[in-house]
């Protein structure tokens, strides 16, 4: 199946970049294709499922800034919220929250599907 004839973007994975991309098209009005190899791995998280600290914390500021939804799926399905680094200036101190890595998946999962302009695609092997 050619798929060049009915897309302007197509996006492989769909993880924290693959979604924010995705998303991101789709609302610029292009016609967008998100590839996945499991449906059901859409935005998966690590055991250790944290959004946010000092690396990352800057990145999810970004996204949200231009409109991103990482941040603020986080804000809906969140267990607990910290400020990182308070005993150090403010340079240093940042936002991290633990999520609940399956609401997390099953949120970004449901954003996508119903998002205009954009479909979620697992291939067949």
């Amino acid at each position: 199946m050619n798929f060049s004839d009915n897309y302007d973007v197509a996006v492989i994975g769909a993880g924290h970049a693959g979604v924010e991309a995705a998303l991101a098209c789709a609302r610029l009005g292009m016609k967008t294709v998100v590839f996945t190899i499991n449906l059901d791995a859409v935005a998966n998280m690590p055991c250790n499922p944290s959004i946010g600290g000092t690396a990352k914390g800057h990145l999810v500021y970004e996204t949200d800034a231009l409109g991103g939804e990482m941040g603020r799926s986080a804000d809906k399905i969140f267990l607990q919220s910290r400020i990182l680094n308070l005993g150090k200036g403010p340079a240093v101190h940042s936002s991290r929250i633990q999520a609940d890595r399956r609401e997390y998946q099953k949120l970004m999962k449901h954003i996508l599907e119903k998002q205009e302009n954009l479909s979620l695609k697992q291939p067949k092997f």
